[in-house]
């Protein structure tokens, strides 16, 4: 089940694994949505995220890095640009959408510390996703995700 937050004039947000969003976009749904979608680096297959009216996903941004920590694997890992990237995806068309779906493979790291950063930036509190138990925040993806708002 994904993680899902709605707060009263706030944006919602939605982490979840690739599986669970391929199957999302096989949906019909009443929310617009952008998807911020997460590879890892080795994987060759790109997710099946088709754009259409029916599930009112609107725009995609592909990204592709690896869940792991700068100091071990500083290659692989999530860079400042991808963070700066993210944030003018979500400035773009963050007053355009009601929902903004982050994933990654299995939705429990780097979409959650996406996720969180961009709830700080945003909204301006992140604790919904630090204080669930199924998540784990890739605190790499966090930083640079903030650092390309500009928030730190």
């Amino acid at each position: 089940m994904p993680f899902f937050l709605n707060y009263e004039r706030r944006k919602k947000y939605k982490i979840m694994s690739r599986h669970t969003c391929e199957r999302y976009c096989q949906q019909n749904h009443s929310l617009s949505a952008i998807i911020i979608s997460i590879k890892s680096s080795w994987d060759k297959q790109l997710p099946f995220l088709p754009m259409d009216s029916k599930n009112k996903v609107t725009h995609v941004l592909s990204l592709s890095f690896n869940d792991c920590d700068y100091e071990q694997f500083p290659k692989y890992c999530m860079q400042y640009e991808d963070g700066e990237k993210i944030a003018a995806f979500v400035n773009k068309y963050y007053y355009d959408t009601d929902l903004i779906i982050i994933h990654c493979d299995g939705g429990i790291s780097r979409s959650a510390g996406v996720a969180a950063a961009i709830m700080r930036a945003k909204e301006g509190f992140d604790y919904p996703v630090f204080n669930n138990k199924k998540k784990h925040p890739n605190i790499t993806c966090y930083l640079r995700t903030l650092k390309g708002f500009g928030y730190i």
